[in-house]
């Protein structure tokens, strides 16, 4: 019809259209992803994790760092099986599986294998430290030795 533009895209513009929705889809479901935790692991922030405590107290606390950082500073009546320990399965067993663990590590990465480990095993409740005691101490939280 004379007067009247219409728009006809060319193959180039849709190719660069279903490139950018796919990337843009992709980062996405990635960024989803990275926000899953594992079914059965909550990580918790510094105060979530102190508030759990205190309303908490005979929770069993699990510090899965290496018996030296462990003796540098832990929290208070934790329990250290580090997560690279052999036996660590075993020890770990001797818990009650239907309660919540909660778990801890330096700075979160080595609570998250922990915390796979013992999901693995059969246990339910996984409350892990996000950023570990480098996030404890940063908010000012007391370490024990």
């Amino acid at each position: 019809m004379p007067g009247q533009f219409f728009y006809t895209p060319t193959i180039m513009s849709r190719i660069i259209t279903f490139f950018t929705a796919s990337i843009l889809l992709f980062i996405c479901a990635l960024s989803l992803n990275a926000q899953q935790n594992q079914k059965g692991r909550t990580d918790l922030s510094v105060s979530q994790f102190k508030e759990y405590l205190a309303k908490n107290p005979s929770v069993t606390l699990l510090d899965v760092r290496t018996p030296e950082e462990f003796a540098a500073g832990h929290l208070k009546n934790a329990v250290n099986i580090p997560v690279n320990d052999p036996d660590f399965d075993a020890k770990v067993s001797k818990f009650d599986k239907t309660k919540a663990v909660m778990v801890y590590c330096r700075s979160g990465h080595r609570s998250v294998v922990a915390s796979g480990k013992l999901l693995t095993l059969g246990f339910v409740s996984i409350l892990n430290l996000e950023k570990g005691i480098n996030s404890w101490q940063a908010a000012g939280e007391n370490v024990f030795k």
